[in-house]
């Protein structure tokens, strides 16, 4: 009886479950964050501490799940994808719940910024991963179709944890937005690796790196330095031997840059113009409907033209149409005009974000793609922090949010300019 072909047409059958763990993973671990902006306002009011702070405890949990990046790729790559993402469920779950009990700041830093910067850290990539190990022939659409979770997350989730608070207040809000993200976990129970007799020739543990492992274990005295000597192989800093890899950690770099201060200042931005603050969230809405379809193209083109148009044109595509909306903001006033050019911002953000990971998975493979991801997320992470402070000063300075954008659009080009230089300097072979 032939075994291996029905193992092979139930894995052809899970591959679409892990596309909608993926999907519902990015889903909830962006409408968190979504959801924490518009908590914002509310804890200030009833914790009588300063938006500031509040604002930087957001930026730290977010950016420091971010920085944990290499730290988890070698965890996924050691453990496994689907416990990392379990545990990461968890830890968001129980850090909403706890946070809501919160009855000082200190205890809000360490249920934020501790239990939810973890658990956003242990969601981020390793579902990308388990996508990259069935979907090897068609990444780049699979990943287009998962990130669009995060764009209804940020549609969805942040009106509905203001219908919460209005409802339960923010202590009820928040046992709901953690009852919520414990779904997280069914979505990392979905995330089974492929083994051999699937047919599918790629996942994190080869099952003879596995023998060898356990040999190792039997032969070392199971200590914790022994833990963290195999914790620090399977990070695979091996990938900075690759100029290419530098090229694309700065090139992310500036796009998380830009990327971070667009969501913290769009709004105000928009408002410093003279629009009522309801007719600006209407632009954030036009923003959105950019992002999602933004994170759906590169999947398109690539579905449409195969290898026609390589992700690299893709992803300074979107870094030149963010680029120049950025660019155009500060001389653009009429309402209509911006509600246009939120639109094409959130294209490009959308169009450079889902990018990244496939011009990752085309430069390094679908082996390595969890520790490339993990690396590139914790370093670029720096700049999601700078960006979130930037625009602020210069408008503190300048009192406009016109020479913030032109910053920013200054800074996106500076990535197209690197990404540029580097595949001339540095040609790279496509992995398949």
């Amino acid at each position: 009886m032939n075994y291996g072909g029905r193992k092979s047409d139930a894995s052809n059958r899970w591959k679409w479950f892990i596309l909608i763990s993926c999907l519902g993973t990015k889903f909830l671990n962006i409408g968190l964050r979504k959801s924490f902006g518009v908590l914002l306002t509310t804890l200030h009011s009833q914790l009588d501490i300063p938006i500031w702070i509040l604002g930087l405890v957001v930026s730290i949990s977010v950016s420091g799940g971010d920085i944990i990046g290499p730290v988890v790729g070698g965890f996924a790559t050691l453990c496994g994808c689907r416990p990392v993402v379990i545990i990461g469920g968890i830890l968001l779950s129980v850090g909403m719940i706890l946070a809501s009990f919160s009855r000082s700041f200190l205890q809000l830093v360490i249920f934020l910024c501790g239990f939810c910067g973890l658990g956003f850290g242990l969601t981020n990539d390793p579902p990308f991963a388990v996508l990259g190990q069935y979907f090897h022939e068609h990444f780049s659409l699979a990943n287009s179709f998962a990130m669009a979770g995060s764009s209804l997350g940020i549609m969805l989730l942040g009106p509905l944890t203001q219908i919460f608070v209005e409802i339960y207040g923010w202590r009820g809000a928040m046992w709901l937005l953690g009852a919520l993200v414990f779904h997280i976990t069914v979505f990392g129970a979905l995330l089974r690796p492929p083994t051999r007799t699937d047919n599918l020739d790629h996942f994190l543990l080869q099952e003879d790196e596995i023998e060898s492992a356990n040999i190792e274990d039997e032969n070392s005295d199971n200590s914790c330095l022994d833990c963290c000597f195999s914790l620090v192989r399977t990070m695979d800093s091996s990938l900075f031997k690759d100029p290419m890899f530098i090229i694309i950690i700065l090139v992310s770099t500036t796009i998380r840059f830009s990327q971070m201060a667009w969501l913290i200042y769009l709004v105000p931005n928009v408002v410093s113009k003279g629009v009522p603050i309801l007719q600006a969230s209407f632009i954030s809405t036009s923003a959105g409907v950019g992002d999602l379809i933004g994170r759906l193209l590169p999947g398109v083109f690539s579905s449409v033209s195969g290898r026609e148009i390589s992700s690299k044109t893709v992803w300074t595509f979107g870094m030149c149409i963010t680029a120049v909306s950025f660019a155009l903001d500060a001389m653009v006033e009429p309402y209509s005009g911006m509600m246009v050019l939120g639109f094409f911002q959130g294209l490009g953000i959308g169009m450079t974000y889902s990018s990244t990971n496939v011009v990752l998975f085309d430069e390094f493979g679908k082996e390595r793609l969890v520790n490339s991801m993990g690396w590139v997320r914790g370093i670029s992470g720096f700049g999601r922090i700078i960006g979130g402070f930037v625009p602020g000063f210069i408008y503190r300075t300048t009192h406009s949010y016109r020479w913030s954008y032109v910053v920013l659009g200054v800074i996106q080009a500076l990535g197209i300019l690197i990404l540029n230089i580097g595949q001339v300097c540095f040609p790279s072979k496509t992995t398949t």
